[in-house]
């Protein structure tokens, strides 16, 4: 008896290697998609912590006798208890070491776990 060949091996072969390609375009796609998730979630963070330091720095320019203060904020950056948590932004007001220096305030933007996220240091002249 003849053995024919009638392709399928070679068929078969390249099904393979089409399959063994797209598996692997697929694992580098999932992980270019989880990256940019995750590199937006930074930038979230970052454009918010920005936000509210400025806030805080504008506040502090314009009165006269601003006071530091701890604020918390939830996972969607709206105001919350202490306990309920996941931000914190912290201004601390340093007064200048002798008189005609500069008063000081320092904001800092950070995770309840104090990984810092932003800062921001700002001068004032005394009147």
């Amino acid at each position: 008896m003849k053995n024919r060949n009638n392709g399928s091996r070679i068929f078969m072969t390249e099904l393979m290697f089409a399959i063994f390609f797209f598996i692997i375009v697929s694992a580098i796609c999932v992980q270019c998609f989880a990256g940019s998730f995750a590199k937006s979630r930074e930038a979230k963070e970052m454009t918010q912590a920005i936000n509210l330091a400025s806030n805080a720095a504008e506040s502090y320019l314009v009165t006269d006798d601003y006071e530091g203060y701890t604020n918390y904020y939830d996972k969607d950056w709206n105001i919350s208890d202490g306990e309920e948590g996941v931000y914190k932004v912290t201004s601390l007001v340093v007064e200048p070491a002798s008189p005609g220096q500069c008063q000081t305030m320092h904001i800092v933007v950070s995770t309840m776990e104090d990984k810092e996220i932003y800062s921001l240091e700002v001068e004032k002249a005394l009147k």
